[in-house]
């Protein structure tokens, strides 16, 4: 239960309350007393831009705003006993703290609700939480929240623009409201790789790709 209310709050937070900022500080003080827990934050600029160019396109309106910059969490739990693991398990969430759409952006008041374009890194969270309480002796966790604000402004990314991913393929935009892949696709081939290294590596992502579920399976399941 306690898992699920931290799941919760980050999910449900306002985007002022729960900006990539203020995120990373909650996860941070909501660990900090867990031996068998680790947290490191990803929040320089130069950094980012290098390492997750994709999500540094997403979080360029954005950046303007200090509170508003991107961020990416890295929460590892590992139990005591490591020589009882026996499963690896990678996670990447999507944790859009307020989607406008960007330069293609949401209208017709499809808008509200963005701040909870966050879910994904929210039920990352909290599943490394539940795991910080119920140390399951047999699994290593990671768990990566790609945290970022798609603003819309004069350094907006756009569509038909060319983007170098970390992996060195080039993606064309073609709709700056289909984010979510380009917030998490940089963290996803960095887990690819780490993943080699790993005993029986799994790796997940949780996202919120409403549209594209609609797309896909229609209004109902979406």
């Amino acid at each position: 239960e306690r898992a699920r209310v931290f799941a919760r709050d980050i999910a449900g937070g306002d985007p002022e309350r729960m900006s990539p900022a203020k995120i990373a500080e909650y996860v941070k003080s909501s660990f900090n007393d867990d031996n068998n827990i680790s947290i490191s934050v990803v929040d320089n600029d130069e950094v980012i831009a290098e390492d997750y160019p994709l999500l540094a396109a997403v979080s360029r309106a954005a950046n303007r705003v200090d509170r508003h910059k991107a961020r990416v969490v890295e929460i590892e739990y590992k139990p005591s006993d490591a020589a009882r693991v026996t499963e690896t398990i990678i996670l990447v969430g999507k944790g859009v703290t307020y989607d406008t759409g960007g330069a293609d952006i949401k209208i017709s008041g499809k808008m509200a609700g963005m701040s909870r374009d966050k879910c994904g890194a929210a039920a990352v969270a909290g599943f490394l939480k539940a795991c910080s309480i119920l140390k399951p002796p047999h699994l290593k966790v990671i768990g990566v929240l790609c945290l970022c604000r798609n603003s819309v402004g004069d350094d907006s990314y756009v569509s038909d623009e060319l983007l170098v991913s970390k992996s060195g393929k080039t993606v064309r935009v073609t709709n700056t409201d289909a984010e979510g892949r380009f917030a998490m696709a940089d963290a996803l081939y960095k887990a690819a790789e780490l993943a080699v290294g790993e005993l029986n590596p799994h790796i997940y992502t949780i996202a919120t790709l409403t549209g594209h579920a609609v797309a896909c399976y229609g209004n109902y399941i979406a």
